[in-house]
């Protein structure tokens, strides 16, 4: 299990990036899944977010929060690549 802590946009979308990669699915594909559109998709992965999604952060971090992800970088049946 890897964790990682999240301090802006861009490292949750380096999460989303390299679980989507280890699952061997293409921006479309989990874009499709998710009912978002591919550049949405593109745009979290590069860390460029919305305008709510910014203030978010900028809200954690003025007040010293710092949010952990854990996650595992295997398939959707938890097997490891």
């Amino acid at each position: 299990m890897t964790d990682l802590v999240i301090r802006r946009l861009r490292d949750v979308g380096a999460i989303v990036r390299a679980a989507r990669q280890a699952r061997g699915l293409t921006q479309a594909e989990l874009a499709d899944t998710l009912g978002f559109s591919r550049d949405y998709l593109r745009s979290l992965e590069q860390g460029r977010g919305t305008l709510h999604e910014l203030r978010l952060f900028r809200t954690l971090a003025n007040l010293g929060i710092d949010l952990t992800a854990h996650y595992e970088l295997g398939d959707a049946d938890g097997d490891q690549r």
